[in-house]
């Protein structure tokens, strides 16, 4: 067995990618996971059979090797017979055809735990979880943006919100004014935020979304150890105190000083709320009534914040954290989350 260089692993990262972003593929709802899997690798082998071995691959013996170093394998086209990607059982996850209905993306043992945590957590509410959804990556394959970087997009939130809220009470509050009062909540704006303080009159229902911000602002507050609790998500935020942390303090200091939460409390509690968006989802589209006395804008807004803190779409250079703010949001629009 022998590791490849990192120009070969990108090489065949690349070409794995595209087998699973091909239109000629049959959908495969392990798609989306399968590719931020692959993401997060940080090592490639190649794992040569004898000459003209009839054994089958991969072999028996490497399969505990497989799910223990969270390994999934892939078999290059040969022969005229097309590349595989396989789950540690070499049970196909993608390729020609119909993939296997029991093949699994594995997880390491810490996210297989976490999730049980997080399910013991919604039964002790008298809510079932929702099968078959995957938990998140281990504390060994994330890496979060900077507690700066987290505390920028915090004045961000805030200046998005306020304007939501100003339009409301139908007051008016435009990118000078943000720009005068807190040039670090201007500068920290996204691309999409951007576009909502372009318009003079936006849609009511982009003002409504923005007024939600507050709960993401409130999260990565949270995870900046700015406030003390994540409480279940069964009310909004607690404004007043949400407000009274951005506006007593130095913005520059915000920055500064900023720390984030332990890598476990991040992703325990991201796991949850995971968990959580998907029983609302499935309740939502049964047509059942919201379960739990949830807020569902509440349970959206916190995965967003993790999601997006967490970078559980994948790692992005920190000078792009603001479109990868928006990219989030686009992608939990489109059902895809954790």
């Amino acid at each position: 067995m022998t590791e490849l260089a990192p120009e070969a692993t990108e090489d065949l990262l690349e070409e794995c990618w595209e087998q699973i972003d091909s239109p000629n593929q049959s959908t495969n709802p392990l798609a989306a996971l399968l590719q931020r899997h692959l993401q997060r690798t940080r090592h490639i082998y190649r794992l040569e059979s004898p000459e003209n071995s009839q054994a089958s691959f991969p072999p028996p013996n490497w399969h505990d090797w497989a799910w223990a170093a969270n390994a999934v394998w892939w078999t290059p086209e040969d022969n005229g017979k097309p590349a595989v990607l396989s789950d540690p059982a070499g049970r196909q996850l993608h390729g020609p055809g119909n993939f296997d209905a029991e093949a699994q993306i594995p997880f390491l043992p810490e996210s297989r735990q976490r999730r049980l945590e997080s399910e013991t957590v919604l039964r002790n509410r008298n809510l079932d979880p929702v099968d078959g959804t995957a938990p998140l990556p281990s504390s060994s394959e994330i890496e979060t943006f900077a507690p700066a970087i987290a505390a920028k997009r915090m004045l961000g939130l805030f200046a998005v919100a306020a304007r939501a809220e100003a339009m409301a009470n139908n007051q008016t509050l435009d990118l000078d004014r943000v720009r005068e009062r807190s040039p670090l909540a201007a500068d920290a704006l996204t691309p999409a935020e951007k576009d909502f303080f372009d318009l003079i009159s936006p849609p009511a229902e982009m003002v409504d979304t923005a007024a939600w911000r507050y709960e993401s602002l409130h999260t990565l507050q949270w995870a900046l150890q700015m406030q003390p609790d994540l409480d279940w998500p069964d009310e909004r935020c607690d404004l007043a105190s949400v407000l009274r942390l951005i506006l007593s303090l130095p913005h520059e200091d915000l920055i500064e000083h900023a720390i984030l939460r332990p890598m476990e409390e991040l992703l325990q509690a991201a796991d949850l709320h995971v968990c959580l968006w998907w029983k609302l989802a499935v309740e939502g589209a049964a047509g059942r009534d919201v379960p739990g006395g949830l807020d569902p804008g509440v349970v959206a807004e916190r995965v967003h914040a993790l999601t997006w803190l967490l970078q559980l779409s994948g790692f992005v250079p920190e000078e792009a954290a603001d479109m990868s703010w928006d990219q989030v949001g686009r992608e939990i629009e489109r059902g895809i989350v954790g």
